[in-house]
C-alpha cells in the first residue's frame, strides 16, 4: 500500500513505521487515515514480532495536531477525527506484537497519545518535551489521553498533567513512568534497534499472547482475567515456539524460535 507520509520497512521480524510530515508531523485527517491503514497492515503481518514507530524528522516525533484544521472543524467533524485517531491507537494496543515508540523529539498532544498506546516508550535525553497541552488551548485530549495517562502514571499525576496542560522533559517523564528509558541522541537509533532485535529474537507468539492477556485482563475482575490468561495459554501451547522452547530446555540447548 502506498503512503504519502509513512515509510514501512521490514528487517527480518522487525517492522519500522517511519513518520514524515514536515515540519513536526502534525496530525490531520489525511495523516490520521494513513496511520490507521499502516497500523492495520502491520497487525496482519504474521512474520513480524516487533513494530518500531519512529520519526524521520530531527526534532519531532509528533508535535500535536494540525491546529488550523482542528479550528475549522464543527462538533461532528471533531468527533470523527477523535474516533479516527482513537481507532488507530487502539490497533497498536491490541495487535499481538510488541510496539515500540521511538521518541526522538517532541511528543505533544496526539503524539503523546500515540506513544502511550505503544508497549514501550524509548525517548531521547535532552530538550524534547512530552505531554498533553490541550487544556491550554481550550480543548481536551481526544485520541485516548484522558484514559491512557491515568493507567500509566496514576490518577493524581495524570489529572495534574491534563488539567494544567502540562508538558515535561525526558527526565521527569521517566521518573513518573510516562517513558520507559532515555537514550542519548547520538546513540538513539542504534540502541532502539538493538532493543527491538533483542525482543524479536524471542518467542513471538508467546510475546503476543502475553500482551493480549495483560491488555484484555487488566480491567476485568480477577476471575474473568484469569480465564483470559487460560485461554491464551492454551492457544499458545499449540504453537511451534512453545513446543520448541520446552523441548530445547529438556535437551539443554538454545531454542530456535520462529514466531509460529
Amino acid at each position: 500500500m502506498a503512503y504519502q507520509f509513512i515509510t514501512m520497512q521490514q528487517y527480518e521480524r522487525i517492522l519500522t513505521i517511519t513518520l514524515n510530515r514536515p515540519p513536526t508531523n502534525p496530525l490531520n485527517g489525511e495523516f490520521g487515515l494513513e496511520l490507521f491503514r499502516a497500523f492495520s497492515e502491520a497487525e496482519q503481518m504474521d512474520d513480524v514480532t516487533v513494530v518500531v514507530i519512529a520519526s524521520a524528522l530531527e526534532k519531532a516525533f509528533i508535535a500535536g495536531a494540525d491546529i488550523k484544521e482542528m479550528a475549522a472543524q464543527d462538533p461532528a467533524e471533531a468527533e470523527n477525527f477523535s474516533k479516527l485517531l482513537q481507532g488507530a491507537n487502539d490497533i497498536l494496543s491490541r495487535m499481538k506484537k510488541v510496539v515500540i515508540a521511538a521518541i526522538n523529539g517532541h511528543a505533544l498532544g496526539g503524539g503523546c497519545e500515540l506513544a502511550m498506546a505503544c508497549d514501550y516508550r524509548l525517548m531521547t535525553s535532552g530538550k524534547a518535551l512530552i505531554g498533553l497541552p490541550e487544556a491550554g488551548l481550550g480543548i481536551i485530549p481526544g485520541a485516548g489521553g484522558t484514559q491512557r495517562l491515568p493507567r500509566l502514571v496514576g490518577l493524581s499525576k495524570a489529572l495534574d498533567i491534563l488539567l494544567r496542560g502540562r508538558t515535561m522533559g525526558p527526565q521527569e517523564a521517566l521518573e513518573i513512568g510516562l517513558v520507559d528509558r532515555l537514550i542519548a541522541p547520538e546513540n538513539f537509533h542504534e540502541e532502539v534497534m538493538a532493543f527491538a532485535r533483542e525482543l524479536a529474537a524471542g518467542a513471538g507468539k508467546a510475546l503476543g499472547y502475553i500482551k493480549a492477556a495483560v491488555r484484555e485482563g487488566i480491567d476485568l475482575p480477577l476471575e474473568e482475567a484469569l480465564a483470559v490468561e487460560r485461554k491464551y495459554s492454551a492457544e499458545n501451547h499449540r504453537t511451534h515456539d512453545a513446543k520448541e522452547g520446552l523441548t530445547a530446555f529438556i535437551e539443554k540447548r538454545k531454542p530456535n524460535f520462529l514466531s509460529k
